[in-house]
């Protein structure tokens, strides 16, 4: 995001009076690429300038806490690299010194005091302008902003109940899965049992066949035994 607003430090500024929308559409677009998060234009219009409020506070902060203690030593806030380079950008550290007409890079004349005041008049009309702007930059397009943030809740709603619903359907089938599995395992174990049944009758029908042929044998032995028996 800093490095699109290093390319627009009229925009960065909140000093461009145009249409801003194709500038905020397109930085929306390269951030989202790299998304996640995903968000509106107008979302990103708003992370910036929180950010240069984030970081104009903590300018503000640490410049009350000098003064507090006269330029003495005292406890500060430094800034990180991309809070110095926001605030490089925008001017913030003169403007939280009071030096307005720095952050628009005009010079100001010190030769009498009829310059002095007409600077001031000019740092003045220069201030007013600033905060015009940058009430017109918080207030364009909110209609539009919050249309593409309805958009985007509807968007995760949607792709949110989709995937909640494909949950259920891989659940289901899983489940299903599950069941078939089941029975299957328990029709292998009844066609294994039926063979083991169908063995376990083979062989009896084999014995009573083997204890049928011994019982003829026997009655054969016996009828010679009792032929013998008459002859003697």
């Amino acid at each position: 995001m800093i490095e699109m607003m290093e390319t627009s430090p009229e925009i960065a500024r909140a000093l461009f009076k145009g249409d801003q929308s194709a500038f905020w559409r397109e930085l929306a677009e390269n951030l989202n690429s790299v998304g996640p998060p995903i968000k509106a234009a107008g979302t990103w219009k708003r992370i910036w300038f929180d950010y240069k409020c984030a970081v104009k506070k903590k300018l503000r902060d640490n410049r009350t806490s000098l003064n507090a203690t006269g330029g003495g030593p005292c406890r500060t806030k430094p800034l990180n690299e991309l809070e110095e380079r926001v605030a490089n950008l925008t001017n913030l550290k003169a403007t939280v010194a009071g030096n307005s007409a720095a952050r628009f890079g005009i010079s100001r004349p010190n030769n009498n005091s009829n310059n002095n005041n007409s600077s001031n008049s000019n740092t003045i009309e220069y201030q007013n302008q600033s905060e015009s702007n940058q009430q017109q930059e918080e207030q364009p397009e909110q209609q539009e902003q919050h249309e593409q943030q309805e958009q985007f809740e509807q968007r995760n709603r949607r792709i949110a109940g989709q995937s909640t619903s494909s949950n259920r359907g891989n659940r289901k089938r899983r489940n299903t899965e599950a069941v078939m599995e089941q029975n299957k395992a328990m029709l292998d174990m009844m066609a294994k049992y039926v063979e083991v049944q169908e063995k376990s009758l083979k062989l009896q029908e084999e014995t009573n066949n083997a204890l049928k042929e011994c019982t003829q044998q026997l009655k054969v032995f016996n009828d010679l035994l009792t032929q013998h028996n008459k002859n003697n």
